[in-house]
């Protein structure tokens, strides 16, 4: 870990949710014999709508036991996996091992990587179609966006000689649209969808459990009761957050943040009640380079808001981050 301004607590739950629990439990029973796996949470990309260089569209990886399971896929997502594997030193985020995506939202912000996570490691040989698990409205734009490069996809099919027979089968999405519950499970992980609060009729954050570890990603959402019962204790909070600061120098913005995000005040109210081992702080109305965009804050003062109100173990993402 690198940056990790935090300062430490520890707490212990008694119950959790029953959709929770279950999924928490049935992980547990289905993990193999033998040593607990080891499960990274790689932090992809951090930003938000602006095009900061230094933080992608937001996109969060889950890899359990040599598999990834992405969260969110905003720009910049297949060339971050790509980092990840080569610099991190993770083989799971080789892009043609991209096979299962899950969307919170059909935000731009993060779902632009979305032709990118399609055809990139289609072409450069991933052996399955992709499975992605989201709202309504997904399985339509992963058919505009077929349609949309039908030409390319056509052309590489008819031309690429070298590619295997299956070529033909690979670039397809299978389209999974979710409800609240237990929407994913196989030997490594459970996936639990649970409703959030933004700007579409429907949206959700996820909670993964795996054998050693139970994290939770909020996606874009206002103060939530589910987010606070999903998590619950679990070891990882995922959770976005604008700071006071940037708030007062946007009065433009206030309405819409009130009503479809979280601020730093809330979202040390949530962590309180929620009680993670770890809240990594994302999708934040911050820059790491001053002057950048004058009215973001700095990532010192996003931590110092939320720590003024929440003494939990805190941190503030930065794309490429491994927890």
């Amino acid at each position: 870990m690198r940056h990790r301004d935090a300062l430490f607590c520890l707490f212990r739950t008694a119950t959790v949710c029953s959709a929770i629990l279950t999924a928490s439990v049935a992980a547990q029973q289905q993990s193999s014999p033998g040593p607990p796996s080891k499960t990274q949470v790689v932090l992809l990309g951090t930003g938000n709508p602006f095009p900061d260089p230094d933080r992608s569209g937001p996109a969060t990886a889950i890899v359990v036991n040599g598999s990834a399971y992405l969260v969110d896929f905003g720009p910049g997502v297949v060339r971050r996996a790509k980092a990840a594997m080569f610099d991190k030193g993770i083989p799971a985020l080789e892009p043609t091992n991209l096979t299962i995506a899950f969307v919170t939202h059909l935000h731009s912000d993060h779902t632009a990587g979305y032709p990118d996570l399609i055809f990139t490691p289609w072409v450069m040989g991933r052996k399955v179609p992709l499975e992605v698990y989201g709202p309504k409205g997904i399985k339509a734009m992963t058919d505009h966006i077929l349609a949309a490069w039908q030409a390319d996809i056509e052309e590489r099919i008819s031309t690429e000689t070298w590619q295997p027979p299956d070529y033909r089968n690979t670039y397809k999405v299978n389209v999974h649209e979710v409800s609240s519950g237990m929407i994913y499970k196989d030997a490594n992980v459970i996936v639990t969808a649970f409703p959030t609060k933004h700007a579409f009729p429907e949206t959700y954050g996820y909670r993964f459990d795996t054998a050693d570890r139970s994290i939770v990603i909020s996606g874009d959402t206002t103060y939530s009761q589910a987010i606070i019962d999903a998590c619950h204790g679990c070891d990882v909070l995922i959770h976005e957050a604008n700071t006071l600061e940037w708030l007062a120098k946007r009065p433009d913005f206030q309405p819409y943040g009130a009503k479809y995000h979280t601020n730093t005040t809330q979202l040390a109210e949530l962590a309180r009640k929620a009680k993670p081992r770890l809240l990594i702080i994302y999708h934040a109305s911050i820059v790491l380079r001053p002057g950048l965009r004058p009215q973001a804050s700095s990532p010192e003062e996003l931590l110092k808001e939320v720590l003024s109100g929440y003494n939990g173990e805190v941190v503030v993402a930065r794309d490429l981050d491994v927890y």
